[in-house]
């Protein structure tokens, strides 16, 4: 290996703060919260809302954050920072070599917290890295065939992760020792989901415009199933499992659930748009959250599929994937807006000012919102933490398309009116000047033979 190559390496924890050990149990561990991305926090704060800190950094965007204890995780060109949630401050900074920015993720093994990220050198090439949170020191660092955009999911002692060219890797998280490895058909944007003994992860080969949900055992990375929409794809989103099922959107437009163990299509819900790659849905019990491509957001059935309400927002979602928080379901829209919503109404309760730079993935703790924002315009790129305002007021507000019948009816009502007067009234006024037509009689003398 070149020398400067290892320099690169040698590179990545040289730069931190002394820290405190770290033995707190993750609250959001990584996307959409957990392995199986739910995306939910029962205790998460309510709306309304209002700016608690602003995390910004130069030069590039951050990836959506994780948050352990009382500590905020998030990626960076460069860097990886470590925040204080309360405050919003610097703890800790790790020198990162490069490569595309994806989601981090946190998992506990013996006795110690390891962060799992993937980190590029040039003249090295793609890895994934494991740094001991409690010394704050690389732990092992396992190379990847090529670039990753996926994220990390870690379930249990095992991070998973896959790279540009549908390599999927399971790695031990104590050791970095490869577990297994399979491929998926082409590209993967979105972490995998696991659940109930199977890796879910979404593919894209963009050649033969195919895309692909793929389910693997946990164990082997054996496959047990995988389907692919018969129209052509050039996006799929993320999974998302738990109970049983996987659910993710299709460039179809459907949103679709299948059997987690077997793969058997419980149902299919169409939608307007399409889907964002690097987006999924959120899952509860019951009910299935999903946001499409132009703002779309959805509550779905879980076992039926029959659409409870959708919310057009009339802005396009692009990074940001739905996350419920208590009772309100959270959502980030391109124009730098985070909105909330009602979770049994689907009315709109709360929304943040529109900023230069679009929301995207959002983390939850029992206190603070944290949501990455993407640099857009010339403004710098970091994480902005929103809290419960207990002195703001709450908005109701349905959706565009929503029928609001008393309205409809009222509207109905008078346009009828409207119409008898600018047209029959003035009709019956010509008439009565007029006097009967010349050939009335004539015409009813012909319909009484024909009686």
């Amino acid at each position: 290996m070149p020398f400067a190559a290892l320099v690169a390496v040698a590179l990545v924890v040289v730069i931190a703060w002394p820290v405190q050990a770290q033995q707190a149990a993750p609250v959001w561990s990584q996307f959409q919260g957990g392995p199986g991305h739910a995306g939910v926090l029962k205790d998460g704060p309510e709306p309304p809302y209002r700016p608690a800190w602003t995390f910004r950094v130069l030069g590039g965007a951050l990836s959506g954050a994780v948050i352990v204890g009382d500590l905020v995780i998030s990626v960076g060109r460069s860097a990886v920072y470590g925040i204080d949630l309360a405050t919003g401050e610097r703890r800790w900074q790790l020198v990162r070599n490069g490569g595309p920015i994806s989601m981090p993720a946190v998992g506990v093994t013996a006795n110690r917290q390891v962060l799992a990220f993937v980190d590029e050198a040039e003249g090295v090439g793609a890895s994934l890295v494991g740094v001991d949170l409690t010394h704050m020191r690389e732990v092992w660092r396992t190379p990847l065939e090529t670039t990753s955009r996926s994220g990390v999911t870690v379930d249990g002692a095992t991070a998973f992760i896959a790279d540009d060219d549908g390599n999927i890797y399971a790695v031990n998280l104590a050791t970095g020792a490869l577990r297994w490895t399979a491929k998926a058909i082409g590209e993967v944007l979105a972490p995998p989901a696991v659940s109930d003994g199977i890796v879910h992860v979404s593919a894209i080969d963009s050649d033969s415009l195919r895309g692909q949900l793929l389910a693997l055992d946990v164990g082997t990375g054996r496959k047990a199933w995988e389907f692919s929409p018969q129209v052509g794809v050039t996006t799929v989103s993320g999974p998302s499992a738990g109970d049983g099922s996987v659910v993710a959107g299709f460039e179809d437009r459907m949103v679709r659930s299948f059997v987690a163990d077997g793969g058997e299509e419980r149902w299919g819900a169409l939608t307007i748009s399409v889907f964002p790659p690097a987006t999924a849905p959120a899952i509860q019990p019951g009910i299935v959250f999903v946001a499409d491509f132009r703002g779309g957001l959805y509550r779905l059935n879980s076992r039926t599929g029959h659409r409870d309400w959708d919310h057009q927002n009339n802005d396009l979602v692009v990074r940001s994937s739905p996350v419920v928080s208590g009772g309100a379901v959270l959502l980030g829209l391109e124009d730098g807006r985070l909105v909330a919503f009602d979770i049994s109404s689907g009315d709109l309760v709360w929304q943040g000012a529109p900023s230069p730079g679009s929301i995207g993935p959002i983390a939850l703790s029992a206190d603070v919102v944290v949501a990455a924002v993407a640099a857009k315009g010339g403004s710098r790129a970091g994480l902005v933490a929103f809290e419960h305002d207990p002195e703001g007021t709450l908005v109701r507000v349905p959706s565009p398309t929503e029928v609001d019948p008393a309205r409809l009816f009222g509207n109905y009502a008078i346009a009828l009116v409207v119409t008898t007067l600018v047209l029959f009234v003035p009709l019956r006024l010509l008439a009565r000047r007029l006097g009967p037509p010349a050939f009335a009689g004539g015409e009813e003398g012909t319909e009484e033979d024909t009686e």
